[in-house]
């Protein structure tokens, strides 16, 4: 049976309990349960305290059970490295809509069907910059699970949770009970019974200096506004704007922004886009919604 909306709902209902004792803990582990290596072995969080701190880390069963022998073999990953990795990929896909279009199966799609759903994605991206609550309850939803390689890291994520309710009447109803992969280079170098975690696509992003997070934040928020109208989750400029406190004028003018071109946006989010393009002039410009203008007005 396909996975709808509803039934994500119930399985996080099922798995409350679980999820409690990620979310709530001081430092929870957001990727219990989640993270698998090559095997399908689970890795299971854990911890150690070293002069009065407390470190956190997912470790293999075999490490587990078969600590102090010579045969113990397995990993374990220091978990705010793990998370944080996880947490950035995720996030640079799902504001990236030429990075989730066809791998969700939605081109065929009306196009109102399409900004719903990437509406929803930004959403969900917005939300991982939240509290570590908010991380947990996106992360149990969206994600299978991880599975980590020798030299590479797998994010398998749920097609139903980023569809919900939007299906194509030519895609088969097994379609949505999917996965679609988000795979990023990896290096892992081992320090003593430690393995630190490198990788490559994070650290050349971060060495970015141009990306701009306001021009970033500027489209994410259009989006998300723009989904919030057409869903009818707000009735209007004027809901939205008393809500958040800020002018109906500017609030139009990010929304259009949920029409910017995917080739814009992902130059946006790699730190390649003209100097002179900040979000203060994004939200000045009379945006066209023809493509080809868009990037003859703003790469001028």
């Amino acid at each position: 049976m396909p996975e709808t909306w509803n039934t994500v709902q119930d399985r996080l209902a099922v798995n409350s309990s679980r999820q409690r004792s990620r979310s709530d803990a001081a430092e929870p582990s957001l990727l219990a349960g989640l993270l698998f290596d090559v095997d399908g072995e689970r890795l299971t969080p854990s911890h150690a305290l070293k002069k009065g701190r407390r470190y956190r880390y997912y470790v293999s069963a075999a490490l587990i059970s078969e600590a102090g022998t010579e045969c113990a073999r397995g990993w374990r990953l220091a978990a705010t490295e793990i998370e944080t990795a996880v947490i950035q990929i995720l996030t640079d896909a799902l504001t990236n809509p030429a990075a989730l279009i066809e791998p969700l199966g939605i081109t065929g799609m009306p196009v109102e069907q399409v900004r719903k759903i990437l509406g929803r994605a930004a959403r969900h991206a917005a939300s991982l910059e939240r509290s570590s609550a908010e991380q947990a309850k996106i992360l149990e939803m969206l994600i299978d699970k991880v599975i980590i390689a020798e030299n590479m890291m797998t994010i398998r994520l749920r097609r139903g949770a980023l569809i919900a309710g939007e299906v194509l009447l030519s895609t088969s109803d097994s379609a949505n009970d999917t996965t679609i992969e988000l795979t990023a280079a990896a290096a892992f170098k081992r320090r003593g019974l430690e393995t630190r975690l490198v990788l490559p696509s994070l650290v050349q992003q971060n060495r970015r200096s141009r990306c701009d997070p306001a021009l970033v934040k500027a489209i994410a928020r259009g989006r998300v506004w723009f989904e919030e109208l057409a869903s009818g989750r707000a009735r209007s400029l004027q809901d939205l704007a008393k809500r958040d406190g800020i002018t109906r004028r500017y609030i139009r003018r990010l929304i259009n922004r949920a029409f910017l071109s995917p080739e814009l946006v992902e130059a946006i989010l790699q730190g390649r886009q003209p100097v002179a393009l900040t979000a203060t002039r994004l939200s000045e410009l009379d945006l066209p919604l023809e493509w080809t203008e868009q990037r003859r007005l703003l790469t001028s």
